[in-house]
């Protein structure tokens, strides 16, 4: 799950940025479409046309919460497609051809996935380590800025990269933080980086490491989930003897914070940072590949 970012539409794509798209792998392109939910439109002949769909939805659908729910809605239960929902919201063409198809390629892909012609790249590019871009709502780090507040947001951001690691079951001897690092990219702008030793670096420790720092970034993404959760991850639907469907919300944030151990410790970590320093606006995992 991602919040809204502000306004990460595309406005201008480069010639470089063009031709470093052109240079990606045509496979990572496929894993990376793969992963943001995009999937090939079935029965083409060509095999090349990728839609995606309108995966998120705030408000309440007829045919989705309420016939597919069971609820009586008046719909015919033979007829529960849902146009709105299911029809595709985008298209491209994958294996593109020329700097035009590759540029319509990347409008699509940045206008869906809400990301930056730079973002892209850094998602398709990014080798040996998986990166968290942690977007803030204010500006904590715009210059000037007193020292102190960088000397309690390092010490804040570093415990909550160490509480990942802790999470993922590593232990004194892992050695994996030497791999990971806290990176200060903008004004409103941190990065959570879980790196991993080189594909020449082998042995049983080496293939720990890079197991932990995965396991590592997928930790984090859970309790951003939970924190930020929506009403509608927090609801059930009801339906009124009047036949209208609502919300109702069944817990609140604070209910899936963990009872003890890392994990507790990790909300707690998250939660101090979003009180002292500043609240999470959006954020992003870009996952790396592995190269050998």
């Amino acid at each position: 799950m991602r919040t809204v970012q502000a306004e990460a539409l595309v406005h201008s794509v480069t010639g470089d940025q063009i031709k470093m798209f052109r240079k990606v792998p045509k496979q990572r392109v496929t894993a990376f479409l793969k992963r943001s939910g995009w999937r090939l439109l079935p029965n083409e002949r060509s095999e090349s046309v990728w839609v995606i769909e309108d995966g998120g939805r705030e408000s309440l659908c007829t045919v989705c919460d309420g016939a597919r729910g069971g609820f009586d809605v008046g719909i015919d239960p033979w007829e529960l497609y849902c146009p709105q929902h299911e029809d595709p919201v985008a298209a491209l063409v994958h294996p593109s051809r020329g700097e035009q198809g590759a540029e319509a390629v990347m409008r699509a892909l940045c206008s869906q996935n809400r990301m930056t012609p730079e973002d892209l790249l850094n998602a398709l590019t990014l080798e040996r380590r998986d990166e968290a871009h942690l977007y803030l709502r204010s500006r904590p780090f715009e210059f000037p800025v007193q020292a102190e507040v960088y000397e309690n947001a390092i010490h804040d951001l570093f415990e909550i990269l160490y509480l990942c690691y802790d999470c993922a079951g590593a232990e004194q001897g892992d050695d994996a933080l030497t791999y990971s690092d806290v990176t200060f990219a903008a004004p409103d702008h941190v990065v959570l980086s879980f790196g991993r030793p080189y594909a020449e670096e082998t042995g049983e420790a080496a293939d720990r490491v890079r197991t932990l720092s995965r396991r590592a970034a997928e930790q984090l993404g859970t309790p951003l989930n939970w924190l930020h959760s929506s009403q509608r991850d927090r609801s059930v639907v009801r339906q009124y003897a009047t036949g209208e469907l609502v919300l109702e919300e069944v817990v609140e944030p604070e209910d899936f914070r963990a009872g003890a151990g890392p994990e507790r410790a990790l909300w707690d970590a998250l939660d101090t940072f979003r009180y002292q320093t500043a609240f999470f606006a959006d954020w992003r995992f870009d996952w790396g590949w592995d190269v050998e």
